[in-house]
């Protein structure tokens, strides 16, 4: 019989962050909110229940509806970052876990 080598690997090795994700917003008050949608589970239902709880929330925050921007597949495309900056959108709410 011949040696053999065996090379284990720890799968519970860490993952190095590379691109973090933007801070947090500290309030929606006086911020634009830009809806998108990457499916399509009633969002014709829960985006209107989502904005009108959020405006009664903070009164002067400016929600621009997902109808205004590419959706599903199209959302992850420089159009829609050009859309989300031409708007000036400060915040996103993505999806309604369709």
């Amino acid at each position: 019989m011949s040696n053999v080598t065996l090379e284990v690997y720890n799968p519970t090795g860490a993952t190095e962050k590379t691109q973090r994700h933007a801070p947090r917003l500290d309030t929606l008050e006086g911020k634009t909110i830009c809806e998108l949608v990457n499916g399509s589970w009633q969002v014709q239902r829960t985006f209107p229940l989502i904005r009108q709880l959020l405006q009664k929330r903070f009164p002067s925050a400016k929600f621009i509806p997902y109808t205004e921007f590419p959706s599903g597949q199209d959302i992850d495309s420089d159009r829609t970052a050009d859309i989300l900056v031409e708007k000036g959108c400060q915040g996103v709410i993505l999806g309604n876990a369709g």
